[in-house]
């Protein structure tokens, strides 16, 4: 997909990384024009976000009832148009469009974080699952009561076998409660292509 042909109705996610520093950022898009997407402006904490310094920021397109696509780089600059302030986004190249097969999910079972990405409390969990578009985590009854549907989380746990650390930002897309516990099953808000290959050396690996 090229990005002129991203519609209103798609969901746009960023993310940006400097150095050891990274964040995850959405909007929603306000048109295309040429080769540009104008999209509403990104904000943190109420603050517009520059993207000025040496940043590494890849891009997913979330497309109602379909599979997502995926830039792994883009450029964005701060524009006004007729009066009105946008991030214009660019890149060389096409976004892909994510593999079906992706969805498959391995079962963790290690203990890890998750602690919503506005700030908060960081909360001892345990890490379910996961895949290359989602992960799934449990928290014992009673705690984590600001986790909600639809929250934005940054999940992170360390690979037991591997080393690997898992580091990701995704959206609560459901909750499910029982007795003793709550298990919360979260989408990503962009596409992780190493955590695609973290999956399949561990397929290989039969761990």
């Amino acid at each position: 997909m090229k990005i002129s042909e991203i519609k209103p109705d798609y969901e746009i996610s960023i993310n940006v990384r400097s150095g050891s520093n990274k964040g995850n950022f959405v909007t929603t898009p306000a048109y295309a024009e040429e080769d540009y997407l104008y999209v509403e402006p990104f904000y943190y904490d109420r603050f517009m976000l520059s993207f000025e310094g040496d940043l590494k920021i890849d891009m997913t397109a979330y497309v109602p009832g379909e599979l997502p696509y995926y830039w792994r780089a883009v450029q964005i600059s701060k524009v006004e148009v007729k009066g009105k302030t946008y991030h214009k986004i660019t890149s060389k190249l096409e976004g892909v469009r994510v593999n079906r097969r992706s969805s498959l999910r391995l079962p963790v079972g290690t203990r890890g974080i998750a602690v919503l990405q506005k700030g908060g409390v960081e909360h001892r969990v345990e890490i379910h699952n996961i895949s290359a578009t989602g992960i799934s985590f449990i928290a014992k009854e009673g705690e984590a009561r600001e986790f909600k549907r639809e929250a934005r989380v940054r999940v992170m746990y360390t690979d037991r076998d591997t080393g690997y650390n898992v580091d990701v930002f995704c959206r609560i897309v459901r909750v499910s409660i029982y007795n003793t516990h709550i298990v919360y099953g979260c989408s990503f808000t962009r596409v992780y292509m190493e955590i695609a290959k973290y999956l399949a050396n561990k397929r290989i690996r039969g761990k």
